[in-house]
């Protein structure tokens, strides 16, 4: 008997239903920001996208051709191209992301506000993937917040080495450094910023921009969590992941990323997240 591959995603009859609704629902939240469609297919730049992008092949030009691994990078590719580009820019996407480990291919939307500095940008874009995920019938949606820049800094003071065991939560080794440690344990509501800054005032200015961004967000319930940091290196200030009591892993996430235009010769401030919606197709 034949059977799919385990590595290819199949969307049966059910389930492409939910993904044209889940298409049509974006439609309407994301309705001020504007759709872009971008290529599947990539010419692989080592600038870009680092050490492990996802190889099809080489082109008669001897340039290789690779699927798109991360929306955020594939549209700063692009925006920072045009010559002429209207700030603030809100957008917002939908598509496939593709990758060699795991699970080949997976479906995103996501929303990316660009040039806006102020916080302004990271309590819509939040507000509006959480309204996003609530109208797919997300209705116990908790909100976790942290700050890169804290974790960032001790990282720096006490080396980047333990970046791997932060991701993890890994306590028994984070147990040699205290500070590194602490970051694992201050976890919860805004007692947790007022501690946190009381032992480390250096950060007071980090936690009073979570502190007002959690306090201006409506309909869903927020922790903080200082040793929240992304597996993306080009986040620079705070990030976010919505949870669900009833999946394992986030059902959304994002941040601030800053210094990622920069990389790519434009001087653009920006804040995104994106929605894993296959996730969505598990209730």
């Amino acid at each position: 008997m034949k059977v799919i591959p385990p590595e290819e995603r199949f969307f049966n009859f059910e389930d492409s239903e939910r993904l044209k609704e889940f298409f049509l629902k974006a439609c309407e939240v994301f309705k001020d920001y504007r759709f872009i469609v971008l290529p599947s297919l990539e010419i692989y730049s080592h600038e870009v996208y680092g050490e492990k992008p996802f190889v099809l092949g080489s082109l008669q030009d001897g340039n290789l051709l690779c699927l798109r691994r991360d929306w955020t990078i594939s549209l700063a590719r692009f925006l920072s191209l045009q010559k002429d580009l209207s700030l603030p820019l809100k957008v917002f996407y939908w598509g496939n992301v593709y990758s060699p480990s795991g699970s080949l291919e997976s479906y995103q939307v996501g929303v990316e506000f660009l040039g806006e500095p102020s916080i302004s940008a990271e309590v819509e874009v939040i507000q509006a993937i959480g309204n996003y995920l609530k109208a797919c019938g997300m209705k116990e949606l908790t909100l976790s917040l942290g700050h890169v820049a804290i974790v960032e800094e001790l990282l720096r003071r006490y080396g980047y080495h333990y970046k791997e065991a932060i991701l993890k939560k890994n306590f028994s080794l984070l147990s040699q450094v205290p500070p590194l440690k602490d970051l694992l344990l201050y976890n919860g509501g805004f007692e947790v910023l007022l501690s946190f800054e009381e032992k480390y005032p250096e950060f007071s200015q980090a936690c009073q921009s979570l502190r007002d961004i959690a306090q201006r967000l409506e309909g869903f319930s927020i922790v903080f969590d200082l040793s929240e940091i992304r597996s993306k290196d080009y986040y620079t200030g705070v990030v976010f992941e919505f949870f669900h009591p009833k999946v394992g892993q986030p059902l959304a996430g994002g941040g601030r990323y800053d210094g990622l235009y920069k990389n790519l010769g434009k001087d653009i401030c920006a804040f995104g997240g994106a929605i894993y919606i296959d996730l969505l197709l598990e209730f």
